[in-house]
């Protein structure tokens, strides 16, 4: 039996060289001028895809994939997809079985990666505006996963396929410049029309208010909810026997929380409610029953408004806010936008069942 393994064995290792020795001899046969040209288009290429390989999930067989995609003639010996690639006892592994596995799992992303990579790095190069938000949006994650998981930086990064800091900014890059190319997608469709229209609808002179907030907890019970809303409306009542908003501040300072807030405008980052709150208030005038946000309860006090600003001097402003509701009204915008992109490059499949899937991943987008 043990005499029989070992044959087997040498049969193996024997298919193997043969193997090596016969593609010698293809290459030697192959001309010159074809060694040329082919030389050239792989120059070619990559010149146009030509990346550098960060760490994510998959990075190692996404390496070997572009050396069979794009240097045939680097290794050579991969040219039919036969020549292993590994192997142990009783099991080789060929080219063809690895590129067909990672078809099937990391082909398309670790593909549009390298694309848009290139594509985007010459559209927007890279800038200290640029490094200096893709370094805090670094930051927000190592301290996010810190505070909510325990993990280290040097954690947080393998655990999600990173090999260094340096790839996964690299990657935050990548989609800041998805992002913009985005925005600019959606800009080029926006009309004078639209820009009017917002501009007239919903923008107004900046508008001055001070409010009493009475908390409540995200994690209050009903009861609680309830005694801080009769709170606020205790406060009202004051107001409305006479007593000024100094004097309720004052008489209620342990009970609720009193701010300034100046001069807000129509964009400000303030929830909703509030927002509505200040707009339909009249000056001098106070809210007459409490406004329920995430915070708790408030009594709005508006002081005054400054005139609308002029549409030249808002219109970039409107410009984003109107690229921002139409990011929300359509998730799947970015998708467009990069096939888009892909589309005007003249992106081309030599592999068939490469396209089919990235027909099929885009589809779903449209």
């Amino acid at each position: 039996m043990a005499k029989k393994e070992e044959n087997k064995k040498k049969n193996i290792k024997e298919e193997v060289k043969n193997k090596k020795n016969n593609k010698k001899e293809e290459v030697k046969k192959i001309s010159s001028k074809k060694n040329d040209d082919k030389v050239m288009k792989v120059i070619e290429f990559v010149d146009k895809y030509r990346l550098a390989i960060y760490g994510v999930v998959g990075g190692v067989l996404a390496t070997l994939l572009v050396v069979i995609l794009i240097w045939p003639d680097r290794i050579a010996k991969l040219k039919d997809g036969t020549e292993p690639v590994a192997e142990i006892d009783g099991l080789v592994v060929t080219a063809d079985d690895l590129y067909e596995d990672m078809k099937q799992i990391y082909s398309i992303s670790s593909l549009l990666d390298k694309i848009d990579n290139k594509l985007l790095e010459e559209k927007y190069p890279e800038d200290d505006e640029m490094n200096n938000e893709v370094e805090s949006q670094a930051e927000n994650y190592y301290n996010m996963y810190k505070a909510y998981y325990g993990m280290e930086k040097e954690d947080f990064l393998t655990r999600n396929g990173f090999g260094s800091e340096k790839a996964f900014l690299e990657y935050l890059k990548l989609q800041y410049r998805r992002n913009k190319y985005t925005e600019d997608y959606i800009k080029k469709d926006i009309s004078d029309s639209e820009i009017e229209e917002y501009y007239d609808d919903k923008v107004y002179g900046d508008i001055n208010t001070k409010h009493i907030l009475v908390k409540v907890d995200s994690s209050a019970s009903d009861e609680e909810k309830k005694e801080a809303e009769d709170k606020a409306k205790e406060i009202i009542s004051k107001l409305n026997d006479g007593k000024t908003f100094d004097e309720v501040k004052e008489e209620y300072k342990d009970d609720i929380t009193y701010e300034e807030l100046g001069y807000k405008s129509y964009n400000a980052s303030l929830e909703s409610a509030y927002m509505e709150e200040m707009q339909n208030l009249e000056d001098n005038s106070y809210s007459k029953t409490p406004v329920k946000t995430s915070y708790g309860y408030h009594i709005v006090y508006r002081i005054d408004q400054k005139e609308k600003p002029a549409l030249e001097d808002v219109k970039d402003e409107i410009i984003s806010s109107l690229v921002e509701e139409k990011k929300s009204a359509d998730e799947n915008i970015q998708y467009k936008a990069l096939d888009n992109m892909r589309e005007k490059a003249n992106l081309k499949f030599s592999d068939t069942v490469l396209e089919d899937k990235y027909n099929t991943y885009i589809s779903q987008y449209k």
